[in-house]
C-alpha cells in the first residue's frame, strides 16, 4: 500500500534539497550561457550550475528525517512525542477560536469540521469547511506570539497544510486564521507552577509570579477585532504537481528503508 502523508505534516516534505538550483542561480546560469566568451572561473561556475540544474530531484535532509520517523512508527510503533503548552492550548480553545474567526471574518456561520478527507497522496481533517473556502485556525499562546504585523504566512508548514486541504476538498480558496483567545485557567495555573519552579520557589507560587503570569495572558486591552489575523491561500495546478512529486519521492525513499 502506498504511503499517505498527513496534511499537517506535508510541509516537512516540501522544502527543496540543497542540491536543487535556486531561481537566483538559474538566472546567473542563463546570463553565463548567453555570453560568447567566459573566463576560466566563469566557465567553472557555468559547469557547476549546469550540473545542479540537471541533477535529479531528491528529498531534503529534513524530509528524509520525517520519512524515517514515519517508517519507525509504522513498522515498530515508535512515535515521536509531540507535546507542549502551545499544542495543549490549541486543542482546548479550538472551538472558541473558530467562533472568534466567525465574528471577525464576515463569511457566515462557521462550524468545526469532523469529516476526514483522503485521496491517493494525502489525508487530513480541516478545521472548517464551507461551500466557498477552507479555514484552519491557529490559537496563539499569548499576545506576544500573535502575528500582529505579519504581512504574509511565515510558517511554510501551515501554507502547505492549507494547500493540501484545498486539494482534498476541491475548494481552491483557504484562510489561515491566527486567533488570540483567553488561555484556559488550568494552563495558566500550570504556567504559574512552571515559572515558580524555575525561580526556585519549589512549587509554592508567590503572589508576584501569579500576578505576572495573569498579566501576561490578559487580553482585555486588545479589541476583539484585532485578535484575528487572516491570510488567504490559493491553490494552483503547479502546487498539486509539486505535492505529487514530493510524495512520490517520499514513497521511494520510504520503501528503500525496509
Amino acid at each position: 500500500m502506498d504511503l499517505i502523508i498527513r496534511a499537517s505534516s506535508l510541509g516537512r516534505l516540501m522544502s527543496d534539497s540543497t542540491t536543487k538550483i535556486t531561481d537566483k542561480q538559474l538566472e546567473t546560469l542563463n546570463g553565463l550561457l548567453s555570453k560568447i566568451q567566459l573566463t576560466k572561473l566563469q566557465a567553472q561556475l557555468r559547469d557547476k550550475l549546469i550540473a545542479k540544474r540537471d541533477a535529479p530531484n531528491e528529498l531534503s535532509k529534513g524530509a528524509k528525517t520525517y520519512i524515517k520517523e514515519l517508517w519507525l512508527e509504522n513498522n515498530y510503533g515508535i512515535k515521536q512525542e509531540i507535546k507542549s503548552k502551545y499544542i495543549d492550548k490549541g486543542n482546548q480553545v479550538e472551538s472558541l477560536s473558530i467562533k472568534l474567526a466567525e465574528l471577525t471574518m464576515d463569511i457566515g456561520e462557521l462550524y468545526k469540521n469532523e469529516k476526514f478527507y483522503k485521496n491517493d497522496f494525502i489525508c487530513g481533517t480541516p478545521d472548517v469547511v464551507t461551500d466557498s473556502c477552507v479555514i484552519d485556525v491557529k490559537s496563539s499562546w499569548s499576545a506576544s506570539t500573535f502575528p500582529f504585523f505579519d504581512e504574509k504566512i511565515t510558517n511554510t508548514n501551515y501554507l502547505w497544510q492549507l494547500k493540501s486541504y484545498m486539494w482534498l476538498t476541491n475548494i481552491h480558496k483557504a484562510f489561515l486564521c491566527y486567533c488570540l483567545v483567553p488561555t484556559p485557567q488550568t494552563l495558566i495555573e500550570d504556567e504559574m507552577r512552571r515559572v515558580s519552579w524555575k525561580r526556585g520557589e519549589l512549587g509554592e507560587v508567590s503572589e508576584e509570579v501569579e500576578q505576572e503570569v495573569r498579566e501576561f495572558h490578559n487580553l482585555d486591552q486588545i479589541p476583539i477585532w484585532e485578535r484575528v489575523k487572516s491570510f488567504e491561500v490559493n491553490l494552483t495546478g503547479e502546487d498539486i504537481m509539486k505535492m505529487k512529486e514530493k510524495i512520490t519521492l517520499a514513497r521511494e525513499y520510504y520503501n528503500s528503508l525496509g
